[in-house]
C-alpha cells in the first residue's frame, strides 16, 4: 500500500510542476561563448593535464623511471617531425613522447602550455615551426641554456646569444596562385601591390595570432623601421583591409585550400603548404616577394630549444640532431621542402633556392612582434576577415 507522503504528492501534480519551474528559474544562466582567444588558453590547460596523465600511465605501463621518454613539444607539421624523431630513438634508443598541436592554433597552442607549465614543466623540448614566440619564450625565463660543442659552433645570426634557442631550416613565405587562373606575368612582384585595386575582393591570409603570419608581420614591421618608414607597415595593412583581404582562422593550410578552390586568386601563406598541396594533387605556383619590389621574400627558421627545467640527459641530444646535416637533408628532401642553412648543402638542392632574402634583425622583429600582431588584427578583422573574434 503506498505511503501517504507518495499518495500527497500524487494528489498534487500541479504544485511538482511549479516546484520544478521555480527551480529552473532560479538556475543561472548559460555563460556566453568563449573567445577563440580564450579556447586556446582553455586548450592549453586541459592538455596539459592530459599530458601529465598519460606521461603517468606511461610509467605504469612499465616504462623504467630511471629512462623516462622524451618530451617534444612539435608544432612542425606531424608528416615532417614524425620521421625525424622517429630516426632519433632508433640512433639513441631513447623513447620519444611527441606533443603536436592544431592547424589552427600552431605554436600559440603550445606556447600557452609551456606557460601553463611554468612551476611543473612538463616538456623537454620545444620545436617550433617559427621564431619569435620562441624567443618570447625565452624573455620570460622559459627556456634554458643549451651548450655544446655543436650549439656553440652555430650560425650566430641563428640564435640566441645565451643559446637559449636555434633556428634552422627556413622556409619562404611566399604569394601562391593558381597558373591556370593567373599569368605569372600578371603575378604582384611585391607586398605592396597586393593593395592594387585589381585584387579587391581576391585575397586571403591566415590569422596573424597565430602561426607563421603573425612572424611575418612584425618583421615586415621591423623591415620598414629600419628604412626610416615606419609609416608604411600601417599603410601596407591599410591597403589589404580597404582591399577586403579575408583572413582565415584555419592557418596556411587553409589558405593554400582557398586558392585551389577558387574562393581566392591570391593567398599569402608558407612555402610548404603550398608544396604538400601539389603533392596531393594540386597545380599551384608560388612567388617570392617581399614589401617592396627588389626586396627579398621573409625566410622563417624552425627552431629548438631546451625547456627550463628539463634534467632530461637526451634533451641537448635532440638539440644537436636537428642542428645536423642529416636532419637539414631530410627536411630539404621532404615535401616541407625547407632551405639548408649551410651553403655547402644548399647546393646540392637547386629546386629550393630563394631568389633573394629579406635581412631582417629577429631580435628586433621579436620586441615589435604583440604590437605588430596587435595592429594587423584590428586593421585586418574589420574588413572581409573570417577569424574568430
Amino acid at each position: 500500500m503506498p505511503s501517504k507522503r507518495r499518495s500527497s504528492r500524487m494528489r498534487n501534480p500541479g504544485k511538482a510542476r511549479r516546484t520544478r519551474r521555480l527551480r529552473r528559474k532560479r538556475n543561472p544562466r548559460r555563460p556566453s561563448q568563449p573567445t577563440n582567444q580564450q579556447r586556446v588558453h582553455l586548450v592549453a590547460r586541459t592538455s596539459a593535464r592530459l599530458s601529465a596523465c598519460c606521461l603517468i600511465l606511461l610509467s605504469m605501463l612499465g616504462c623504467d623511471r630511471s629512462d623516462p621518454p622524451l618530451v617534444v613539444y612539435v608544432s612542425v607539421d606531424e608528416y615532417v617531425a614524425r620521421p625525424v624523431l622517429e630516426s632519433f630513438t632508433e640512433t639513441t634508443g631513447v623513447t620519444v613522447h611527441m606533443v603536436g598541436d592544431t592547424e589552427a592554433t600552431k605554436t600559440t597552442g603550445l606556447v600557452d602550455r609551456i606557460r601553463a607549465e611554468r612551476n611543473t614543466p612538463i616538456a623537454d623540448v620545444f620545436w617550433s615551426s617559427e621564431a619569435f614566440m620562441t624567443m618570447q619564450l625565452a624573455r620570460e625565463g622559459l627556456l634554458q641554456s643549451c651548450r655544446s660543442p655543436v650549439t656553440d659552433s652555430w650560425f650566430i645570426e641563428w640564435k640566441d646569444p645565451g643559446n637559449q634557442w636555434f633556428g634552422f631550416s627556413p622556409r619562404p613565405r611566399v604569394l601562391v596562385y593558381d597558373p591556370d587562373v593567373i599569368d605569372e606575368s600578371e603575378v604582384p612582384r611585391s607586398l605592396e601591390q597586393l593593395a592594387e585595386p585589381r585584387w579587391r575582393n581576391r585575397l586571403v591570409m591566415a590569422d596573424p595570432r597565430f602561426g607563421t603570419t603573425g612572424g611575418h608581420m612584425a618583421a615586415l614591421k621591423t623591415w620598414y623601421e629600419t628604412q626610416d618608414q615606419a609609416g608604411r607597415y600601417e599603410t601596407l595593412l591599410n591597403g589589404l583591409a580597404t582591399n577586403g583581404i579575408r583572413v582565415l582562422p584555419g592557418g596556411n593550410a587553409a589558405v593554400v585550400d582557398d586558392v585551389r578552390s577558387g574562393q581566392a586568386d591570391i593567398g599569402l601563406t608558407d612555402a610548404d603548404d603550398v608544396r604538400a598541396a601539389n603533392r596531393l594533387g594540386a597545380n599551384l605556383a608560388m612567388a617570392y616577394v617581399g614589401p617592396v619590389e627588389g626586396v627579398g621574400t621573409f625566410m622563417m627558421p624552425n627552431t629548438v630549444a631546451v625547456v627550463s627545467g628539463s634534467e632530461h640527459p637526451a634533451a641537448v641530444q635532440l638539440v644537436e640532431m636537428l642542428l645536423s646535416e642529416q636532419v637539414a637533408r631530410s627536411l630539404a628532401e621532404s615535401t616541407s621542402g625547407n632551405v639548408p642553412l649551410d651553403p655547402e648543402i644548399a647546393r646540392d638542392y637547386p629546386m629550393l633556392a630563394v631568389p633573394e632574402s629579406m635581412v631582417v634583425d629577429f631580435n628586433a622583429a621579436a620586441i615589435e612582434y604583440p604590437d605588430a600582431v596587435e595592429l594587423s588584427v584590428s586593421m585586418l578583422q574589420n574588413r572581409g576577415s573570417d577569424a574568430a573574434p
